[in-house]
Parts: structure tokens; C-alpha cells; sequence
């Protein structure tokens, strides 16, 4: 079993037999208790996840200033090597480093922002933040890169080219467009209740079990 349809290509690619490949991502449950709120009140993005070089926080944080936002700021969450670096070096009313928070924190302030983004420099399986945002109705921004775009429906705009910091830019100027987000707000939320639909995912588990008896 893996994650997405590029680690399958991945594995098919290194001769592994791919009738013994079976696509299956991870289930993700969502506490009733966070709700979609007005978005059009919303003024801040957030990244939540580890400070760190190969994650792309610094490149994300300079892409987010070269925007020159007048009404949006940008939450980022986590810890890391380079949070001390980055926070003496980013000293910007726009930009908030929150540090590390529990896992509902993270959720809740999710739910109320404009959009998550990432810009990890990785190649990424099922990006259980982003899945998690699409669930609260919270739009992404995020590079093309290994299977995260399976999570998401097909031309979706606001991906950008995984190392193209000019085509992040573009990316989140879009989010200045409140119907782009409330139609994304919508589409995202569909396509991942669709894609980890719990019956779905049980009789995928239960093919692969039979074709490997």
C-alpha cells in the first residue's frame, strides 16, 4: 500500500510488480467542532510545519513580502534549525512566527485563515496539512511536487512550479480574489471528502487483500 499514484510510479519504475501496488492514503478524521467560518473577514495565510531549510520556509516568507499585501499577513507555525535565523531576520509586522502549538490550536487557526501554503522543496506524499485545510474549506497554496496534487482537483490554480518563487508570487496574489477562494473553498472540500470517502477506502483495502491472497 502507498500513499499516491507517484510512489506507485515510483516503485513500477524500480521493476516492482504492479499488480502488488495498491494506492491507498491515509484516513483523516476532523473534529466537528471546527466549522467554516465567513471568509470574506479572513486576513492572514498560514504555513504550519517544520522551520526549516528543505521546507522552503524562508523562500515562502520572501515571496509573501515581494507581494507587498496591504490587508494580509502571513502565520507561521512550527519550530525548527532556522526558526531563531529566521525571526531575527524577518522582523515584519506582516509576518508572525507563533511558535509551536497543540494540534486543535492548529486547526482552529487554520480554519480561520484565508489559505494555507508550503513551499517544501521535498518530494511531498499526502500532505496531511493540506488535506486537513481542504476538510475546514481553507484553500492551498502549494508547489508541484510528488503526490500532492492527487489531493486536490484537476487544474488547480493555485499550485505553482515547485522552485519558480516568481510563479509562488503570482500564486498568492490570486488569493486577493474572494470568489476564486469561496469557489476553491468549495471545490477543495468536495474533491477530499470524495477521495478519502470512508467506503471507498474500505473496499480498496479489501481488493488489494484479495489480489494478494
Amino acid at each position: 500500500l502507498v500513499l499516491t499514484d507517484f510512489h506507485r510510479k515510483f516503485l513500477i519504475d524500480l521493476g516492482v510488480n504492479e499488480n502488488k501496488i495498491t494506492t491507498y492514503p491515509n484516513n483523516l478524521q476532523l473534529d466537528s467542532k471546527f466549522s467554516e467560518n465567513d471568509k470574506v473577514n479572513r486576513d492572514y495565510i498560514v504555513y504550519a510545519g517544520r522551520i526549516s531549510e528543505e521546507k522552503g520556509v524562508e523562500e515562502l516568507i520572501q515571496s509573501f513580502l515581494n507581494c507587498n499585501f496591504d490587508d494580509i499577513n502571513l502565520k507561521i507555525i512550527g519550530n525548527g534549525p532556522i526558526l531563531k535565523k529566521l525571526t531575527n531576520n524577518y522582523k515584519y509586522e506582516k509576518v508572525e512566527f507563533l511558535g509551536e502549538k497543540q494540534n486543535t490550536e492548529v486547526k482552529e487557526i487554520i480554519s480561520n485563515s484565508m489559505a494555507v501554503v508550503t513551499a517544501t522543496k521535498l518530494l511531498e506524499g499526502q500532505p496531511t496539512l493540506l488535506c486537513e485545510a481542504s476538510f475546514l474549506g481553507v484553500p492551498s497554496v502549494f508547489p508541484l511536487t510528488g503526490g500532492i496534487s492527487e489531493f486536490f482537483p484537476e487544474d488547480y490554480s493555485l499550485a505553482f512550479q515547485q522552485f519558480d518563487y516568481k510563479d509562488l508570487e503570482r500564486k498568492l496574489m490570486l488569493l486577493n480574489d474572494p470568489t476564486m477562494l469561496e469557489d476553491y473553498s468549495k471545490k477543495n472540500k468536495q474533491f477530499i471528502l470524495n477521495y478519502l470517502d470512508e467506503n471507498k477506502m474500505i473496499k480498496t483495502f479489501e481488493k488489494a487483500l484479495k489480489e494478494n491472497e
